[in-house]
């Protein structure tokens, strides 16, 4: 699926951080960050995520994620999609993907004072819920490891960058690495712009970068609008002429 290869490794890796307007990466942003939800509190997202390149569109509708904070500096993160393909000459079909399951670990807090920021490993595992020959599902128990920093600059800015390694057992293994930069322009809306970077993920595919513009509008304190779009910079008809994302959010 080239959704999966290409675009939702980057998506998946959630984390719907922060509450009562401070800006946050994971979704919409392909780039997360290592904050877990509180102690006891719990994230939901309905979302439609995709990728448009080569003629040919694929991504997930619906999808929902579940994420909970159930230890300290820990949160359970669990994920459910339904995949779809369009376009390439074929007709559209929709199918089971795969199911994410991880857990994020937050193992160094920011030094608020300083320039330390915090720092979390966030494993993730997929796991096929349907047959790779639906050309959604793919074709074994994948693992993406990455680690996520977030550093806040003052009242309005934060950053957010890190990365990992994606395991493949079915086909190659590549490198993901990600930077984003988010503004508070009000209490309610937060705006951000990332760039990020995958090296190849099948023999003969060419490595991936590209960025996003998104936005975060917060219609109360546990009712979130999640949207961001944008294309590849590099090999961008083969990997990425556009790719968008649209939640609701519902944190408690």
């Amino acid at each position: 699926m080239f959704i999966e290869r290409r675009t939702i490794r980057w998506f998946l890796p959630f984390a719907l951080a922060a509450w009562a307007g401070a800006a946050r990466a994971g979704p919409p942003y392909l780039t997360d960050d290592p904050e877990p939800p509180p102690l006891g509190h719990w994230e939901a997202v309905l979302f439609t995520t995709g990728l448009q390149a080569g003629g040919t569109a694929t991504g997930v509708l619906p999808a929902m994620e579940f994420n909970y904070g159930g230890l300290s500096d820990t949160q359970l993160h669990v994920l459910v999609p339904l995949g779809f393909a369009a376009g390439g000459g074929e007709a559209a079909s929709f199918g089971g993907t795969d199911v994410e399951l991880g857990v994020k670990y937050r193992f160094i807090e920011e030094d608020e004072q300083g320039w330390g920021p915090q720092v979390a490993a966030y494993p993730i595992i997929e796991v096929p819920i349907a047959s790779s020959r639906n050309g959604l599902a793919t074709r074994s128990v994948d693992a993406f490891l990455p680690v996520w920093a977030q550093k806040y600059l003052d009242g309005n800015w934060t950053i957010d960058g890190g990365g990992g390694y994606s395991i493949d057992p079915g086909d190659r293994n590549f490198w993901v690495a990600g930077l984003l930069v988010q503004r508070k322009l009000s209490k309610a809306l937060a705006v951000g712009v990332e760039a990020f970077h995958q090296s190849p993920g099948t023999d003969g595919e060419p490595a991936f970068t590209g960025f996003n513009v998104g936005a975060v509008y917060d219609l109360d304190e546990h009712v979130h609008l999640l949207i961001s779009a944008g294309r590849g910079l590099q090999n961008a008809n083969r990997s990425d002429q556009a790719t968008w994302y649209v939640g609701y959010e519902i944190t408690e």
